[in-house]
């Protein structure tokens, strides 16, 4: 199609170059009999302005061309749409310094396609001061199903929030619809969450010296929403 645009315009151009050329060599002819040199030259400066504005119209055709061709390839790769299968993951872990001191570190996670596309996702690592703790969990990844619907989703440990452990974590789940992975917003952070298949249920767990917070989630709506929350000893867990 680009082809046969290209060919209909060039012939136009030249055409209306052929034409515009007889018509100004007869002008000239009549005013060189006429006014004499004067007007020959006159007459000439128009031949030469008439290609000219001819030439460009070609040179214009042969850019919209070329701005065509364009827009299809780029058409083309537009119309590659990922699988979750597509996708392989990798992450780094960017320390920020100030005065020779950690003052935290971010988590980069790099989602690249089969076509070799690359997006990035972003996480804080925890606690904001690292430099005391092992960062050998930090940026993490793991591929579980956490909306149970059989599609392994995306999950970057962030790392402990305190001596107690209490590991914190971004989940981000595959969208079969949308074709990428969105965010799971919650309104408090998930410490060394599980996933209970059975049940459909998330199950966050909180520890700080002898006490222990438990808070369990499900889905609705496409939200991942607290149902539950409750509040025991160490001794009572460990006799659960």
């Amino acid at each position: 199609m680009v082809w046969s645009v290209l060919s209909t315009d060039h012939t136009c151009s030249i055409l209306r170059s052929s034409k515009c050329i007889q018509l100004n060599k007869i002008k000239m002819m009549k005013s060189f009999n006429i006014a004499g040199k004067g007007q020959f030259l006159l007459s000439l400066m128009l031949v030469a302005m008439t290609m000219v504005a001819c030439g460009n119209k070609t040179a214009n055709a042969a850019s919209t061309a070329d701005s065509l061709s364009a827009d299809d390839a780029t058409a083309q790769s537009e119309d590659y749409t990922p699988k979750r299968s597509d996708y392989t993951f990798r992450s780094e872990v960017r320390t920020i310094n100030d005065d020779g001191e950690v003052r935290w570190d971010t988590i980069v996670v790099y989602l690249t396609d089969a076509k070799g596309h690359t997006q990035q996702l972003y996480s804080q690592a925890q606690p904001l001061d690292t430099v005391n703790w092992s960062k050998g969990s930090i940026g993490k990844i793991s591929e579980d199903d956490w909306n149970f619907d059989g599609i392994p989703d995306l999950q970057v440990c962030m790392g402990p929030m305190n001596s107690s452990g209490n590991f914190t974590y971004d989940v981000w789940i595959w969208n079969d619809q949308t074709h990428h992975f969105d965010y799971v917003e919650t309104k408090d952070a998930l410490f060394d969450p599980e996933i209970d298949a059975d049940k459909k249920t998330i199950v966050s767990v909180w520890r700080l010296d002898d006490e222990v917070e438990i808070v369990r989630y499900k889905w609705k709506d496409g939200k991942l929403v607290e149902t539950e929350r409750e509040q025991l000893s160490r001794e009572e867990l460990a006799d659960d």
